[in-house]
């Protein structure tokens, strides 16, 4: 959407070359969010990293997320005047979502930094939340902008320092191996054949929702929900769950699942089992819920659960309705949606409500206004059970049976049990627990590792000087001829200024020394 990004193929090292990155390696399960945050995190502190992606390329479900990522507190609300300490998320969770609250939005901001993504970024107003806390993006959807940012950056990586990073797609991971007790490497297939690769372990496959087979996760946890559409593709089918409770890993809360209540109803794909998400931005916006009768039932500002629970005591079919006017605030999404026909538009609210064979429509829609209407349903949205990690000294770390760590293993996002199922329910909650948990799962095992815990590389600097390396510009030939003005530090580069600074360099290496 951004980025010209190339399949991960093209920079992908072939496993069996990459005896190099033994030491130390840690591998990444995973390309999602959650994966991606964890990736960043260890390669800033040092260690060696290989991602395996069971798609051709990463991105993940995440990277199809529409509304944004919470983060109270955030720059981007004290630059538009809004103060926010996030209270009445800790209030509505308890000390369980505390820490996510108050430390996750420090970690948006590192990653979006670093990722040269903040230009793009706005803060929006959202169901489940007081204030404008919502991390979106002026076009696109924020899941793409940020996941395909770090594809790019990370590709990068992978291109100018192969001994530190490699990302190797259409790899399916199959089982977990071990020595003693502790986890020592992965076994996956790839085009046919049966590999594997030795290093601590970080799963971040993403969650279950979208495997609905007799024997899924799915089925034998949460059945009443088999009769729900989906909002999620075949990635999501719960793959880190499995190799983890292979291991010892223990599992909580499996049957609690989030539907989302604006799963939208295409015209003519009325029966599909997969269904589109409509953002909840457009909620924000100003946008109303209706039932048949063309009122409103819920409050849509409240939770996504609140919602879905007055959908079960209103009459269907529902529909999502805003005005042409409050559509400018999102006008990127609601043009996407209308455009591919997810979005029906109407003259005015006496032409909408004929449509629906009705004579008059809820008094809070503009009567003379343009209307943007899709039909919406409830869907499957996200899992908030999964592997049970530890807090404190554990954090990041699968736990087992008897609440030990399992040595070598850590996990992060949906592979994880989430402990705040209220909370979950709150637009954005999932995005940032992915980031949160995905920074600190890479971080603990960085530790474990041997990666520097005291300092970090900014990842940007590290392609740079990878570029100008082994040889580096002699002070000498620096100091022969100055720039006119001083360079920007890289921490105040924007997304394009260091894209070019990144060409320019690949084009025109630096000479070296003369000796």
């Amino acid at each position: 959407l951004i980025f010209n990004i190339p399949p991960s193929s093209q920079v992908c090292a072939d496993a069996s070359e990459s005896s190099t990155m033994a030491q130390g390696r840690v591998i990444v399960v995973g390309g999602g969010l959650a994966g991606l945050s964890a990736v960043c995190e260890l390669l800033e502190r040092g260690c060696n990293v290989a991602v395996l992606e069971k798609e051709a390329n990463l991105g993940g479900n995440s990277s199809k997320a529409t509304t944004g990522i919470a983060s109270p507190g955030s720059a981007l609300q004290a630059a538009a005047g809004v103060k926010d300490d996030g209270e009445d998320l800790v209030k509505m969770e308890g000390p369980e979502g505390k820490a996510l609250v108050k430390n996750g939005p420090k970690d948006v901001e590192w990653l979006t930094k670093i990722l040269g993504v903040d230009s793009e970024l706005v803060v929006r107003s959202t169901p489940g939340h007081k204030v404008a806390r919502t991390v979106g993006t002026k076009t696109h959807f924020p899941g793409a902008v940020i996941t395909y940012a770090a594809i790019h950056v990370l590709q990068q990586v992978a291109s100018v320092k192969p001994d530190r990073l490699e990302i190797i797609s259409n790899a399916r991971v199959t089982k977990l191996l071990q020595t003693g007790a502790k986890v020592s490497g992965v076994e996956f297939t790839q085009d046919g054949e049966t590999k594997s690769l030795k290093g601590q372990v970080v799963l971040a496959t993403g969650g279950y929702s979208g495997d609905l087979s007799p024997s899924s996760i799915l089925s034998t946890n949460a059945p009443a929900f088999l009769n729900y559409p989906t909002t999620n593709d075949e990635r999501a089918s719960g793959d880190g769950i499995r190799l983890g409770k292979a291991v010892g890993g223990t599992t909580k809360n499996l049957e609690s699942i989030q539907l989302t209540p604006t799963a939208a109803v295409i015209p003519g794909q009325e029966d599909s089992q997969f269904k589109i998400v409509l953002s909840d931005a457009i909620l924000g916006a100003g946008g109303k819920l209706i039932d048949a009768g063309g009122k409103r039932f819920c409050d849509e500002m409240g939770s996504a659960q609140e919602r879905v629970d007055a959908m079960s005591k209103s009459k269907a079919p529902f529909r999502l309705v805003i005005s042409e006017d409050q559509s400018k605030q999102v006008e990127w999404l609601v043009n996407f949606y209308a455009q591919r026909k997810v979005m029906q538009t109407f003259g005015s609210a006496r032409e909408l409500a004929r449509n629906m064979g009705i004579s008059v429509l809820d008094a809070s829609i503009a009567p003379s206004s343009k209307l943007f209407v899709a039909l919406v349903t409830p869907a499957l949205y996200t899992s908030a059970g999964g592997l049970v990690v530890g807090v404190g000294a554990a954090t990041g770390k699968v736990l087992g049976a008897k609440g030990q760590p399992i040595d070598g293993l850590f996990a992060a996002g949906e592979s994880t049990d989430a402990p705040f199922p209220r909370l979950w329910s709150v637009s954005g909650i999932p995005l940032l627990y992915a980031i949160n948990s995905g920074r600190l799962a890479g971080r603990a095992a960085a530790a474990g590792a041997g990666g520097n815990m005291a300092t970090t590389q900014d990842l940007r600097d590290l392609i740079i000087s990878s570029i100008t390396s082994p040889l580096k510009v002699a002070q000498a030939a620096a100091d022969e001829k100055k720039p006119d003005t001083e360079e920007k530090p890289l921490d105040q580069l924007s997304k394009e200024e260091l894209i070019s600074k990144i060409k320019g360099l690949q084009a025109n290496p630096p000479a070296a020394a003369a000796v």
